[in-house]
């Protein structure tokens, strides 16, 4: 999911940059980040303070930062990798050859993004692009009708995305969309992508995350949006792979397809991308485009129906040592399907709740073999006004999609948690 709402935990100042320096020799059998990690590799997180200069464009920041970085207990530095949208000037001018610079920059610029898919037979809704005022909604509006989504116009993710709504005037839906726009530190300088809401109230979504060695999909784990809502916040509580609505199911065929457009269109021969998908007229269209991992928990899911960890396949690639295809189809999943989701106290149990409860729920989910992952976000405050609350981030594998769902929710729901 470009965006995601499962990562549920302010970061610490800086925290928020997933950008790494790498240091050692990668194991070329290498196919999870336990294997990269045990295999001696050794990862640095670097802060604002040190990419920043490098982004304004000063010329001697990226001299400076690789002579620090040089060596790190010894162990000489062998590339950085960024798990995020942004940063590409720095990894570009961090490492001597990056092969992901390209494709990056493109998926960033949604714009030519989506011309650029469209011209290699890839499905991406029909667009305009500029500065926001009366002239460019007005020219949507009759060319697209009143069904419209309003996007800036660079990176991934929902940050700034919002459904036009038809009951307003145009004067007040500019004013709602500038102010999201403010929320989302998105620059005043951005121009805006106006474009029609694909697939109706139905909106029928899914996440791809492909592995890519030598320029073909090898993997490529779907993910259904069970959740997926109609106007913003765009925020997804429940995501299941394989997925089970019968019209996704149905149209899942002409995925490969359209996901090996994305990858020629990005002319992206190794790697991991992470892409989001809406089925309009019974045909997959393209609205993000990450060129690294999804976010949150969904590269755990990913290992645990492949066997292979995208983001181990996304710093290989990063840093210029791929992994082959041959060590990535030599892996074996744990399981055939796997559920994510988001979880909130019942606001009947909100005044109830305590740490003690959120122990007992962390000694059950640590004990329990189909739990592939979980992050709890939880206080306890005797207040009124700040309530006790909590969230929970969790992965379930099980045989079938439903059954990973269905557990899921019998480990959560007697700690008062619910989700759809």
């Amino acid at each position: 999911m470009a965006g995601t709402a499962l990562d549920l935990t302010g970061p610490r100042a800086g925290a928020g940059i997933p950008v790494y320096a790498v240091y050692g020799s990668l194991d070329p059998a290498a196919a999870t980040m336990a294997d990269v990690l045990a295999g001696g590799v050794r990862l640095r997180q670097l802060g604002p303070d040190q990419l920043i200069p490098i982004e304004a464009g000063l010329p001697d920041a990226a001299p400076h930062l690789l002579d620090s970085l040089a060596r790190h207990d010894g162990v000489p530095l062998a590339g950085v990798v960024g798990f995020d949208d942004w940063w590409t000037d720095t990894l570009a001018a961090l490492n001597p050859a990056f092969p992901l610079e390209a494709a990056r920059r493109l998926v960033t610029d949604k714009a030519a993004l989506y011309t650029a898919l469209t011209a290699n037979g890839v499905p991406a809704p029909p667009h305009l692009t500029g500065p926001l005022d009366h002239d460019l909604l007005l020219v949507a509006l009759d060319r697209f009708g009143s069904a419209l989504i309003l996007k800036p116009a660079t990176g991934a993710g929902s940050r700034g995305v919002y459904r036009y709504r038809p009951d307003l005037t145009v004067d007040a839906n500019i004013a709602i969309y500038q102010r999201l726009r403010a929320l989302g530190h998105i620059d005043t300088s951005v121009p805006t992508i106006a474009c029609p809401y694909l697939g109706g109230d139905e909106a029928l979504e899914i996440s791809v995350d492909a592995i890519i060695c030598g320029s073909a999909v090898v993997h490529a784990v779907v993910h259904e949006k069970c959740t997926a809502t109609r106007r913003e916040p765009f925020v997804d509580q429940v995501m299941l792979t394989p997925p089970v609505q019968p019209q996704i199911v149905a149209a899942l065929p002409g995925l490969p397809a359209v996901t090996a457009g994305i990858v020629a269109t990005l002319q992206l021969r190794d790697g991991s991308l992470h892409a989001e998908l809406r089925l309009h007229d019974n045909v997959w269209h393209v609205l993000d485009i990450g060129v690294r991992p999804g976010s949150g928990l969904v590269p755990h899911a990913v290992q645990t129906v492949t066997g292979v960890d995208p983001r181990a396949v996304h710093l290989a690639a990063s840093i210029g040592q791929p992994i082959t295809a041959d060590v990535i189809r030599g892996r074996r999943p744990s399981y055939p399907a796997a559920a994510i989701a988001c979880c909130y106290l019942a606001d009947e149990r909100r005044d109830t709740v305590n740490l003690t409860d959120q122990a007992q729920l962390a000694h059950c989910l640590s004990h329990d073999p189909t739990v592939f992952g979980w992050h709890l976000n939880a206080a306890d405050l005797d207040d009124q006004i700040y309530r006790p609350d909590a969230g929970l981030s969790i992965g379930v594998a099980a045989t079938t999609p439903a059954d990973a769902h269905a557990r899921l929710q019998s480990l959560v729901a007697p700690y008062g948690y619910t989700t759809p």
